[in-house]
């Protein structure tokens, strides 16, 4: 693929989103209290995490990009051994009640904005910001603009998302209870790729070194290449390679440009 036939777009992003918190370290000794390492923090980091992980996906691609989003703080907190980068712990803040859902109205006040976007992109992680009761009035609302909605979700009811493109885990497509009609599902498969319409899109072996946000890199290339006018099969496989990127990466890594040069 021609990384300069690209398109550079306007897109808006739905969902709800996090702070991804790192706090590096070494472990030097077992607690005396409990057979648990003792981690010496020596450096801290926070990332846009969830919708705002794919937002920062698409911008590193070159897009403009607006956000639709919870205001609710969640938090996703990892300790990590920094010689050995091994994930110790993570503490998850903010979970226990589901966010204020998304007020359908919204659309309208971003139509009235000027920001003309050329497609949707929803990252819905079921935390309650796109509810069952309000997602058909978006989708509704986006399909008579004609507008390509694509869907990253951990819903088991999908029957909201009707003609959309559809991205899955192989976990979460397990899980479905209620499927959509007339939707187009890629199912990504960690190291084995994707699979479309029963065939698998092979990826390239690399050394995996964090798989931290390597769906939403995904997510974010597919969208890049489908709307540029590639094939559906062409869009996987340039999604395949710049997850393959991600995943080499520490940390929830957006793949750029130069990184595919």
């Amino acid at each position: 693929m021609d990384i300069q036939q690209l398109k550079s777009l306007k897109i808006l992003i739905i969902g709800d989103s996090c702070t991804d918190v790192y706090n590096y370290g070494t472990c030097d000794r077992i607690s005396p209290e409990a057979p648990v390492p003792v981690l010496r923090t020596t450096f801290r980091e926070e990332k846009p995490g969830m919708a705002l992980n794919v937002q920062k996906n698409l911008e590193a691609l070159g897009h403009e990009t607006m956000i639709l989003t919870n205001r609710e703080k969640i938090t996703k907190e990892r300790f990590v051994d920094s010689r050995t980068m091994q994930h110790l712990l993570r503490v998850d803040n903010g979970e226990q009640a589901s966010l204020m859902p998304m007020d359908s109205k919204l659309l309208n006040t971003i139509n009235k904005s000027g920001f003309e976007y050329d497609c949707v992109v929803i990252s819905d992680y079921d935390k309650g910001f796109v509810c069952n009761e309000n997602c058909k009035d978006i989708i509704d609302s986006l399909r008579k603009e004609n507008l390509v909605v694509f869907v990253d979700s951990k819903k088991t009811d999908l029957s909201c998302y009707e003609e959309c493109i559809l991205k899955l885990n192989e976990s979460e497509f397990s899980k479905i209870e209620k499927s959509p009609i007339n939707t187009e599902v890629i199912v990504t498969l960690g190291s084995e790729g994707a699979r479309w319409r029963d065939k698998v899109f092979p990826t390239e072996s690399v050394n995996v070194f964090d798989v931290c946000g390597a769906g939403d890199t995904f997510m974010a290339a597919f969208v890049t290449a489908y709307m540029s006018t590639f094939s559906f099969p062409e869009s996987i496989e340039f999604a395949n390679k710049c997850a393959g990127i991600s995943v080499k990466k520490f940390g929830n890594h957006a793949v750029s440009l130069e990184d595919l040069k």
